[in-house]
């Protein structure tokens, strides 16, 4: 693993801690530093263990990396003693994230949307960024997704959605869905339920299900798992992403997307996409909102993740969108419909551009791309939209020539209309 280089002042910085707990003590934990320690050997392993201050977290990751992350509580002094050791790679805050959302946008033009009057409750709608990367031409020929398995590290699924719950892998089934931070409120079918809107909205846009109302995914068939780490406002810690993405890894799951970021670099998070790109998993990301160049955010700027872009519905590039080298891909990020835990909505942000991605991904799969093969699949067929390199990566993805299918269509569906 190619590991960067980390200075004992960025190491060692304290940060704020948040209100997830490691199974004991949440408490007590929140008024510590919580860190996360890359341990290289069993002996170093041992020693991050045994000296935090509350017990501590294991995340194994040395079948492909070499490394086990120990994530606990450390005083300054006991950071720096581990530091010090050879055998420890890294010791790191366990950073917390956030979903990757931009601000609603104003209202398009009336010919780019369809309105609620007009909408029948019956219809199903074409969302504009289905049809603009030409999912909808895949499915007219045949492709659905079918047979592979998506896991969506976000804030949850709801279960119940009618346009989801066709392609949900069986909650009864144990282990098809976890939370690392568990549903609250009133709805709560599951621990993994969504209770933010933002996982089921992903979801959604990867493998709603095609039929004669709600909206359709890219993958309208492929297999859907809730791997819940983030809270109904959005904070997703770090040790709990990269516990996610080892788990996809391990049940074989076939791709991952994280519509979730931030702007720390993080060696845990990469050392988790090594683990799962080796085990055959592909990892897909938002590159974030932050509006500017070069600030790709984190995990998405690593290698190890297939970094999204997002673009508008006349093909620029969204203001909020990040932008940078790092950029491997674009798809449709702004007034993007999709389900929400009540129904359905329309959302901004890089968010919303890297499922449509992970759709792909899964079409690709299921067509018998091997993981391998996908990204250059994807960026050798992805559309040329005039924006500069560093915005649109290769381009805007494009489903039906990746598969190769004629890619001539360029629509734009019901617009940014939503069901009513």
């Amino acid at each position: 693993m190619s590991n960067p280089e980390w200075s004992r002042r960025d190491v060692l910085k304290t940060v704020g801690v948040g209100a997830v707990g490691l199974g004991v003590g949440a408490v007590a934990l929140d008024r510590m530093d919580r860190y996360i320690v890359g341990a290289r050997d069993a002996d170093a392993t041992l020693a991050a263990a045994s000296v935090s201050d509350t017990r501590e977290e294991r995340i194994d990751l040395s079948k492909y990396t070499g490394l086990t992350l120990v994530v606990g509580a450390y005083s300054k002094a006991t950071r720096q003693s581990l530091f010090s050791r050879e055998d420890v790679a890294f010791v790191h805050p366990d950073h917390e994230l956030s979903y990757v959302d931009a601000p609603a946008s104003e209202t398009p033009p009336a010919s780019d949307q369809q309105s609620g009057e007009d909408q029948q409750p019956s219809d199903q709608v074409l969302p504009w960024g289905i049809d603009r990367v030409d999912a909808d031409v895949a499915h007219a020929e045949g492709a659905t997704g079918e047979g592979v398995h998506v896991g969506i590290v976000d804030g949850g699924i709801t279960a119940s959605h009618p346009d989801l719950e066709a392609n949900l892998a069986d909650p009864s089934v144990e282990g098809n869905h976890r939370a690392w931070v568990e549903c609250s409120g009133d709805d709560c079918e599951h621990p993994w339920s969504d209770d933010g809107d933002h996982g089921t909205h992903v979801a959604g846009t990867v493998a709603a299900t095609e039929g004669d109302s709600g909206v359709v995914g890219v993958a309208p068939e492929a297999t859907l798992h809730a791997l819940k780490v983030c809270g109904g406002a959005g904070g997703c810690r770090t040790s709990d992403i990269a516990g996610a993405i080892r788990y996809a890894a391990d049940q074989g799951w076939d791709v991952v997307n994280l519509s979730l970021g931030g702007p720390s670099e993080s060696p845990a998070l990469q050392a988790a996409g090594e683990y799962a790109r080796d085990s055959g998993v592909v990892l897909v990301a938002a590159a974030g909102n932050a509006g500017r160049p070069d600030s790709v955010g984190y995990p998405a700027a690593y290698d190890e993740f297939v970094a999204v872009s997002a673009t508008t519905i006349d093909d620029g590039i969204a203001s909020f969108s990040s932008t940078g080298p790092e950029v491997d891909v674009a798809a449709p990020g702004e007034s993007v419909c999709s389900a929400v835990v009540d129904g359905h909505d329309v959302l901004d942000g890089t968010s919303m551009a890297s499922p449509h991605v992970a759709g792909g991904v899964a079409q690709l799969l299921a067509a018998g791309t091997s993981p391998e093969e996908v990204r250059d699949r994807l960026l050798d067929s992805a559309e040329d939209i005039g924006n500069a390199e560093d915005e649109q990566g290769a381009g805007l993805l494009d489903v039906a020539a990746a598969l190769d299918y004629d890619s001539d269509d360029d629509g734009t569906g019901d617009g940014t209309g939503c069901p009513a």
